[in-house]
């Protein structure tokens, strides 16, 4: 049970980064190609930040505590924050890269899951590998268009 509790706490620390990352390209991009990156990154980001509860929840479900405070979150994420505003090219290409080590880690907590043998969670954490897909192939469409 340990290394499933670990592994959802890096989970919700790395999703609550991944949406302020989002969020920060929402605010920050600029260029020709602004509106629909504003509206993509937007999409992304409610998305990311709907799930802050819903991971919060499946964790107290396992009766575990879920982590506290930025320093916490930040120790714990697999990402570096954006520390300054980049070029919509950059924010694409960081947050691909992004939604690709998301999902080796949603694989790896689901691999955790499926050993403790908790179907509902893995339900969810398949659910939010599809979803990690879509974004990522949203991102490279735009990532192509913006390049074009």
């Amino acid at each position: 049970m340990e290394k499933l509790i670990e592994a959802m706490r890096t989970y919700m620390a790395s999703n609550f980064s991944l949406y302020l990352k989002s969020h920060t390209a929402h605010w920050n991009v600029s260029g020709i190609h602004f509106q629909s990156l504003h509206a993509l990154f937007q999409e992304q980001y409610e998305d990311l930040q709907d799930q802050i509860d819903v991971i919060a929840e499946k964790m107290r479900r396992l009766d575990f505590f879920v982590p506290a405070g930025l320093a916490e979150f930040e120790a714990r994420s697999i990402f570096d924050d954006f520390t300054v505003a980049i070029s919509a090219t950059a924010y694409l290409e960081a947050l691909l890269e992004d939604h690709d080590a998301m999902l080796k880690l949603l694989k790896e907590v689901f691999k955790e899951a499926e050993r403790m043998n908790n179907q509902a969670l893995m339900n969810y954490l398949a659910d939010r590998m599809d979803t990690h897909q879509l974004h990522r192939w949203k991102i490279r469409t735009s990532l192509n268009a913006v390049k074009d």
